[in-house]
């Protein structure tokens, strides 16, 4: 209905903070700049916090 309207509307979206968004097509820059931040990830918080990441992540792929 809030999208329907044709003035202002205020949506409420609960999100999570870990989920990765990935595009259709990724270059190589991409993927180092994502191995980066994982390596500061498990440098800085631990491998924990990567792996948290990594579950948050893959509930979101799809299954055939």
């Amino acid at each position: 209905a809030a999208f329907a309207h044709p003035g202002p509307s205020l949506v409420e979206l609960i999100t999570d903070p870990k989920a990765l968004s990935i595009p259709p097509k990724i270059s190589g820059s991409q993927v180092l700049g994502f191995a980066t931040a994982m390596s500061k990830v498990v440098l800085n918080r631990g491998a924990g916090e990567a792996v948290s990441m990594a579950r948050s992540n893959l509930r979101n792929i799809p299954r055939r």
